[in-house]
């Protein structure tokens, strides 16, 4: 794991997670990339991600927040439905898609989604911003490169009967 400063926190727009991040990995590029790829997340239960994020990550967590590339688990091709059934419960989808702009052009760059996490019925304090990609933005690029990814950002409301504190030994070495 790379080592960084005291104080080390990262924080990218979606602007930035979408453009720099999740555009690089759909279209391979993403080689050496500090965010990981976790080819089953959805059939983890959030409270297994942050220790297996520990493990697979080149950047320390603050212990609320969580970034992970997963391949696009949609149930058939051509869907849009996914399956996000784990061993515990489920997420369940908070509101409708958000469009996200490009700052500068004001171009669709893509959507996020805001999904909770429900153990059986009960709602937990577990929640994960969902980043797709413009697929209009992939026009000119050969379909042969193009990986369909979906950034996830998990993260966990504070609470007292919860608290995930990274080793410090770990973070500061």
């Amino acid at each position: 794991m790379e080592r960084f400063q005291v104080g080390f926190r990262f924080l990218p727009s979606e602007e930035e997670l979408l453009q720099g991040y999740l555009m690089s990995k759909v279209l391979g590029y993403a080689n050496g990339c500090i965010i990981p790829e976790l080819e089953d997340f959805y059939a983890k239960d959030p409270w297994e991600l942050p220790e297996l994020y520990q493990h697979i990550s080149n950047i320390p967590s603050d212990g609320w927040d969580w970034y992970f590339f997963c391949p696009s688990p949609y149930l058939a091709q051509n869907s849009e439905r996914i399956k996000r059934q784990t061993t515990s419960g489920k997420w369940k989808i908070t509101c409708q898609k958000d469009e996200i702009k490009a700052r500068d052009t004001k171009a669709l760059i893509g959507t996020k989604r805001i999904l909770v996490f429900y153990k059986g019925r009960v709602k937990t304090g577990w929640v994960m911003h969902e980043y797709h990609l413009n697929p209009k933005l992939l026009n000119g690029y050969s379909s042969t490169f193009q990986i369909p990814y979906i950034l996830c950002r998990l993260k966990r409301k504070p609470s007292e009967s919860w608290i995930f504190r990274p080793v410090l030994k770990e973070v500061l070495g």
